[in-house]
């Protein structure tokens, strides 16, 4: 008895190419010392590629690629070891949850759900160096709101670049 694969060549170049992405993204704002504008700020695309990747191919996908960012993010963190895997691999869950039960795939959806994700994470930021440093919670949210600013703009990039991929591999009658 003989058993064989099939592969749908399409789904597998899209995911490969997705992939690429993640890590070309990584690459390009996750260096160290990679510093965008005249205050010196990183930019973190990946909430909002991961976000559109997500509404495009659904929760696993989103889920799958979000953990993938999130441990090559890791990397370089300063947070807990996979904290930032679970965050992004939830995210893309809930992303791709929301596209097919609530939201349609636009632009303004997967900039709603990064933004969201961002603010979340700029308030729990600055309420946890308010509290263990002392750092005032007005200058953090200040350079929070910096850097979601960068990054929306670099995940506004990312998400034509997934729009793009997703419509080029993706049957006509499928999207």
């Amino acid at each position: 008895m003989q058993f064989t694969l099939s592969v749908d060549r399409d789904r597998l170049i899209k995911t490969v190419l997705y992939f690429l992405l993640v890590t070309l993204a990584y690459a390009i704002c996750g260096t160290r010392g990679m510093v965008w504008g005249p205050d010196m700020v990183t930019v973190n695309p990946m909430p909002f590629i991961i976000a559109a990747i997500a509404f495009y191919e659904g929760p696993y996908m989103g889920g799958g690629l979000g953990l993938y960012a999130g441990l090559l993010l890791s990397i370089q963190s300063h947070t807990h070891e996979g904290f930032e895997a679970l965050v992004l691999a939830m995210l893309g869950i809930l992303c791709g949850s929301a596209a097919v039960l609530f939201m349609r795939r636009t632009f303004a959806s997967v900039m709603v759900c990064g933004l969201s994700f961002m603010a979340v994470r700029g308030i729990i930021s600055s309420i946890y160096y308010q509290l263990f440093y002392g750092i005032p919670w007005q200058g953090i949210m200040v350079e929070y709101l910096k850097i979601t600013f960068l990054s929306a703009l670099a995940g506004a990039l990312g998400w034509v670049i997934v729009s793009n991929i997703h419509r080029r591999f993706t049957p006509k009658g499928n999207y």
